[in-house]
């Protein structure tokens, strides 16, 4: 494990002094590591419905297996227990602790890269396309799918919006890694998209001054919709966040009230707890429980002690997107060959605002962590790190040859 200052253990397993090296290690076991495997399925009929109008509904299938994770193996569970401390968890195990985070106390986290993940896809896919009749033309698409996976990244705190949760970075429990079975953090649910392109049928020649202003006008529009993305709340602020004490703060808690809520759009705004209507009255019950101070239910409770949370991964499902790009094109000829094309178009036309997920890595806004008893309301729990782009407009002038 190397010479020198990372010889001498108790620290992350690198050394300081080199700048080249990584701030984690890179293992591979002696047995050594498979490609990836992914298995694709895919049945489709297409008809014919009117003239110049087909039908097309397809089903789409993968299976990913042997997927790489980078695992954390320097833990077990109940490890971080008082030294020959004893408990059974809530999957019957007999845990003994350590006292301390780490299995072997020379080295901090070794990322040993593994193929244990796995992932499925399932979509059915609907499509009705209109070739161009008397001007006009169109497409419009339907999608149901679902995309599952035991963890959506490789391994990394920045790369989803899930941050260190358990799952996108390392598994949640390194006996168990079933147990971050779940939503991917990319699966959209249900999305439907229709477009358009009208081309006005009047002085299509554009002879004479009447003919060359109009003549040769086109409108165009995009219209979308999609369910939100899938994300999950964990705690990862202070050692009590160790739920099943196994040196991670990567836990999800307990979710004695649910496993998702529907959030409104106040709630995605401000946070969901400082919206007038908000369900839940805090993150964590009094006293780790599932009930507040005020009465309220909370949100989310504490596992027993070195168990595992029984929230599911990616059990929440993020704010919806509704978008609309329109536009008006106007092909002014000039003689053979030449023409120019005017073009004002406008983007997210009705100026829809589409929150961005909670944020769980650095530099976000850590709307989805949750903190060691917080028995309050978290100023930002849920809230989205941001929007996309507002409502935009474009003009310009485009000369074709």
């Amino acid at each position: 494990m190397g010479t020198g200052a990372q010889a001498a253990g108790n620290i992350v397993g690198y050394y300081a002094g080199n700048p080249d090296t990584a701030y984690l290690t890179g293992i591979v076991f002696p047995e050594g590591i498979r490609d990836p495997m992914v298995l694709n399925f895919y049945f489709g009929v297409q008809r014919e419905i009117l003239p110049k109008t087909m039908l097309e509904v397809n089903y789409v299938g993968t299976q990913g297996r042997h997927l790489f994770r980078a695992e954390n193996v320097n833990r077990l569970p109940g490890i971080n227990l008082p030294a020959g401390t004893q408990v059974v968890d809530s999957l019957g195990r007999t845990l003994t602790g350590l006292g301390r985070p780490f299995l072997n106390p020379n080295y901090g986290n070794l990322r040993v890269w593994e193929n244990v993940s796995k992932s499925w896809y399932h979509g059915l896919q609907v499509s009705v396309r209109h070739q161009a009749t008397r001007g006009l033309a169109f497409n419009a698409n339907y999608a149901w799918s679902h995309s599952i996976d035991t963890g959506s990244t490789w391994h990394s705190g920045a790369t989803s919006a899930n941050g260190a949760a358990g799952g996108e970075g390392f598994s949640s429990d390194v006996t168990m890694p079933g147990l971050d079975r779940g939503s991917s953090i990319f699966d959209i649910r249900h999305r439907l998209s229709f477009s358009y392109v009208y081309e006005f049928p009047f002085y299509k020649d554009q002879k004479g001054f009447i003919g060359h202003v109009l003549g040769g006008w086109q409108y165009q529009g995009i219209w979308a919709y999609q369910t939100g993305a899938h994300w999950m709340p964990f705690c990862g602020r202070g050692a009590g966040c160790d739920y099943n004490k196994d040196g991670q703060l990567i836990d999800r808690p307990n979710a004695p009230n649910g496993n998702s809520l529907s959030a409104s759009h106040d709630m995605w705004a401000d946070g969901w707890f400082n919206t007038s209507n908000a369900a839940y009255g805090c993150a964590i019950g009094t006293g780790g429980g599932s009930t507040c101070n005020n009465g309220l239910p909370a949100l989310f409770a504490v596992p027993c002690l070195a168990c595992n949370g029984n929230l599911g991964r990616n059990t929440f499902v993020g704010p919806s997107m509704f978008n609309t790009d329109q536009s008006v094109f106007k092909n002014i000829k000039i003689r053979e060959g030449k023409s120019l094309q005017f073009r004002w178009e406008i983007f997210n036309a009705f100026n829809h605002t589409n929150f961005l997920l909670p944020n769980g890595t650095a530099g976000g806004n850590r709307g989805n962590r949750i903190a060691t008893a917080n028995y309050g309301k978290p100023s930002n729990f849920g809230q989205s790190n941001g929007t996309m782009n507002p409502r935009n407009m474009q003009v310009a002038l485009k000369f074709i040859f």
